[in-house]
């Protein structure tokens, strides 16, 4: 990819985009130019990101396809023709009125931009996104995505993560032993003994014996074949299926290299994958078995809102919301019981009053108004009780936001556990990748007795995502450093700490 630095008083007409305005919704949209061309448009997570954002300026050749690749808060330019960019916007507003947090009209206010001449290729990072949303998930259900087209178009990316997988191991198929039973004129292996008195009293010169043969015709690759006839027989909506043209075909050259290889029915070969045990020798492999069950289970998720028949093709993940879900399993196996407050519904034993009552004489009956503003976590590390808030923001310097810091305040005094009041309060925040690992005490004023602690945690790596062995690991890790931090926030010591 080269790029050049342009000043933005060019000439040439522009339609500036704002990726997800809020920071908080990853995902996929596709912009219509009118002329038979389109704008794909990938919005990824911005701890992704090594860097701070940039400003990126695409230009788009109306009646062909461009894809754009930026992050969450990111900006970008399309220049093209105005006819085209009107089309475009357009295209947005049709979007914005169900997916209003991913993507909106932007403004000039970069004074450089950098000019991306080489087309990126976004398909991998929406693989990515939907490995993410599955890795998120606390339920026995995937993470909703939302948007129209949404059951298309994961179908379109479960086709694309089975078909790079397989690409990347075709080569690498190699023959294993594999028992099978035949009526023989030669016996070899084990012989079935009525198959052998049957023979014996009947003259008949054939046995039914069953022995170990080295084939490709291994059950594994008879999951993978299956799985691929499907993608190459799959009819997807064409507004989908234009995204991605070469998928079927694709999917037919491999099965063409897989053609001593038994192809069992779709029901067969999910029911197979599902209960197949991957020895050591082929653990290369799991990773394709894994990419084969949501494409033999016929996998979506259902849109939260809009029509399948509207013109908008988007969907959008909650990336706030899977950061939660990844310190909640990380919190629960470092401290065991977590109460976890969602959705405006207090945990289990977490209680927190209004900071103000209406004035009672003395003989009324106590009251506790609630105030509908929980923590997301509370929890007991080493007899201290921890009140802790997920914050999915980044370059949090040495203090909190005035939000943040208000809103830890007010727990700090009224959030109980229990009945039992906290010692310290705890903001996780997650780290930008190649940050390292670091927490930071503050002290509440104006008695400095009551710490709070801003924690830097690593936010899921794509390679964190890609199977679900990397998944356990990361989640182990989390957990590890989240009790190494806690020794420190539950010691005696009242300096500040930075690791």
């Amino acid at each position: 990819m080269s790029r050049t630095r342009i000043p933005v008083s060019s000439s040439s007409a522009r339609l500036w985009l704002k990726a997800s305005p809020k920071g908080k919704r990853s995902g996929f949209t596709v912009l219509s130019d009118g002329a038979g061309g389109r704008v794909t448009v990938a919005v990824l997570p911005k701890p992704w990101s090594e860097t701070g954002q940039s400003v990126y300026e695409y230009v788009h050749v109306p009646g062909s396809t461009t894809h754009v690749t930026t992050f969450e808060t990111g900006v970008v330019a399309i220049n093209s023709s105005v006819n085209a960019l009107g089309s475009l916007a357009m295209s947005l507003a049709d979007i914005s009125a169900v997916n209003s947090d991913l993507l909106t009209i932007g403004d000039a206010s970069a004074h450089l931009v950098d000019t991306v001449s080489t087309l990126g290729d976004p398909f991998g990072h929406l693989v990515d996104l939907m490995l993410l949303a599955e890795r998120g998930s606390l339920t026995d259900r995937p993470l909703n995505f939302e948007g129209t087209f949404v059951p298309s178009l994961l179908r379109l990316l479960a086709h694309e993560r089975l078909l790079r997988t397989v690409e990347d191991l075709i080569f690498r198929a190699r023959p294993r032993y594999v028992e099978q039973t035949e009526l023989l004129g030669i016996p070899r292996g084990r012989l079935d003994a009525k198959s052998l008195l049957l023979s014996i009293n009947t003259g008949f010169p054939q046995v039914e014996s069953t022995f170990d043969e080295l084939s490709t015709d291994t059950p594994i690759l008879q999951i993978v074949a299956s799985a691929l006839r499907v993608v190459a027989s799959d009819r997807l909506p064409p507004k989908i299926s234009e995204l991605r043209p070469r998928l079927q075909s694709r999917a037919i050259q491999l099965l063409r290299h897989l053609s001593t290889v038994t192809l069992i029915d779709r029901e067969r070969a999910l029911l197979l994958a599902e209960a197949i045990w991957v020895g050591p020798f082929d653990q290369i492999w799991k990773p394709a078995i894994d990419a084969a069950v949501p494409v033999l289970q016929e996998w979506a998720v259902s849109p939260e809102g809009g029509s399948e028949n509207t013109e908008a093709v988007a969907m959008q993940i909650s990336t706030e919301k899977f950061w939660e879900q990844c310190l909640e399993l990380a919190l629960r196996s470092a401290f065991g019981l977590v109460a976890v407050s969602s959705d405006g519904n207090a945990g289990n034993g977490v209680s927190v009053p209004a900071p103000w009552d209406m004035a009672r004489a003395s003989s009324d009956p106590p009251s506790e108004p609630r105030t509908g503003s929980f923590p997301d976590f509370m929890f007991r590390a080493r007899h201290r009780t921890i009140v802790a808030d997920a914050k999915y923001k980044l370059g949090i310097g040495s203090a909190p936001g005035s939000s943040d810091g208000y809103q830890l305040f007010a727990y700090s005094h009224l959030a109980t556990l229990n009945g039992t009041s906290s010692d310290l309060a705890v903001l996780l925040y997650p780290a930008r990748q190649g940050e390292p690992n670091r927490h930071t005490e503050l002290k509440r004023l104006r008695d400095f007795s009551y710490p709070l602690w801003l924690v830097r945690l690593p936010f899921p790596r794509t390679s964190d995502i890609r199977n679900q062995q990397r998944w356990n690991l990361y989640i182990a890790n989390l957990a590890n450093q989240l009790r190494i931090f806690a020794d420190e926030w539950c010691s005696n010591r009242h300096d500040i700490t930075e690791q």
